[in-house]
């Protein structure tokens, strides 16, 4: 999530790695152009002429050639800039199921509201128990990689794109409401086969699913038996967040007038996070902000990536959007089972946001995962998906009781 204390050290960084570029095509710049000193012949008349003669006869010594420092320090800048992620990315161990952009499903299109065309994957057999996954903002439905890996042989599983994310387009209106986002994950569940669904979403997914809760209670218990919110927030994410005061404090004076910003110049905004992955920087503050220590090399590229991919102007219309959210009344009302998956050192969701849920809604259970932070679904991807697949096993009615995924 794009949350104030998290968006202003990006932007910050951001600027910073633009800075990076520029000052080492000034170098470059300034190293090459040709000098425009004169060069003026010495003076000899001074000399004597035995003197003169005696210079003359010896052999000239070339002058010793200078290192070009603004050249060097320039070269240095652009390596960095463009290369330096080659680097920072050996601070991080390789896995042994690294995640990639898998996208082998079904693929349909789904009208969505506002004139959004939804991208919508299936994996797994059509008769199977029906798994539909909402993915976290900034990113898309690749970052269910590895419940695809695990879940989809025993479970039917659908995956969609947000609007504006991925392979999905922008409403006409560029509403990124969550009310607006909801009615679309109403149209991605008219694709389920007729028959009950388990919904499961990350971040601002998991919110998405509270506001059809709110929007559809008719379909809890007849098309939805069950939900799972992984890493996710009831309320605006910024009053769940580490810091939250500050956070809260600095929202409309600072954070709110960035986003917007982020809207009219989001090409430029484009170019600054692009440079911030190909750098390498990004790896650093999606390593401290978004994992626990766990993560892998792909793990990390892969949200670095996606977020570099995103639009500026989706992320910062979405944000600005939930930052006026709260589905804290819904809680009580919601009639069907609910499992609360939490990476335990998640800072961008604290835990406390899943416990208040877990205390208000009457039929729930909480699933501690660590050492993990707010990208779970991959840091922990076995222990998370074994959660799901078991919860979605007890609800959806299945003959065989879920054993986990396989180990790796």
């Amino acid at each position: 999530m794009y949350l104030p204390l998290p968006l202003i050290t990006q932007t910050l960084l951001g600027v910073l790695s633009l800075a990076v570029l520029v000052t080492g095509i000034y170098c470059l710049y300034r190293g090459y152009r040709p000098s425009k000193r004169r060069h003026y012949k010495p003076v000899e008349h001074h000399r004597s002429a035995a003197t003169r003669e005696v210079l003359q006869k010896e052999p000239a010594t070339p002058p010793r050639k200078a290192v070009n420092r603004p050249v060097l320090l320039g070269l240095l800048l652009m390596l960095f800039s463009f290369t330096g992620r080659t680097s920072f990315q050996y601070v991080f161990p390789v896995g042994r199921d690294e995640p990639g952009p898998m996208r082998r499903g079904q693929v349909q299109t789904v009208n969505g509201w506002g004139g959004s065309k939804i991208r919508v994957e299936t994996y797994g057999p059509s008769t199977a128990p029906t798994l539909l996954f909402t993915h976290g903002w900034g990113m898309d439905s690749t970052e269910w990689y590895y419940a695809k890996r695990h879940l989809a042989g025993k479970f039917q599983l659908i995956v969609w794109d947000l609007p504006g994310l991925g392979q999905s387009t922008q409403p006409d209106d560029r509403d990124f409401g969550l009310e607006r986002m909801a009615r679309d994950l109403r149209a991605v569940l008219s694709t389920a086969p007729g028959k009950p669904v388990v919904l499961v979403g990350h971040s601002i997914g998991g919110m998405i699913n509270l506001t059809f809760c709110r929007l559809f209670p008719e379909l809890l218990g007849r098309d939805v038996a069950g939900i799972v919110q992984v890493d996710t927030s009831y309320t605006n994410p910024v009053k769940t967040t580490n810091h939250s005061q500050l956070s809260q404090a600095l929202q409309k004076p600072v954070a709110e007038p960035v986003l917007h910003a982020m809207i009219g110049l989001s090409p430029l905004v484009h170019f600054m996070n692009w440079l911030s992955y190909e750098n390498g920087i990004s790896y650093l503050t999606n390593a401290k902000s978004s994992f626990a220590g766990a993560e892998t090399r792909g793990q990390i590229d892969l949200v670095s990536r996606l977020q570099t991919e995103a639009s500026p102007a989706v992320i910062a219309r979405g944000t600005l959007a939930m930052f006026h959210w709260d589905e804290s009344a819904i809680l009580p009302r919601i009639t069907v089972p609910v499992l609360l998956v939490v990476g335990k050192e998640d800072t961008t969701t604290l835990p406390s946001a899943s416990e208040h849920m877990h205390a208000a809604i009457p039929h729930s259970t909480i699933a501690l995962v660590s050492p993990a932070a707010h990208y779970s679904l991959l840091e922990q991807n076995q222990a998370v998906d074994s959660a799901i697949g078991q919860f979605a096993a007890t609800h959806l009615g299945t003959m065989e009781a879920f054993r986990g995924p396989p180990q790796q």
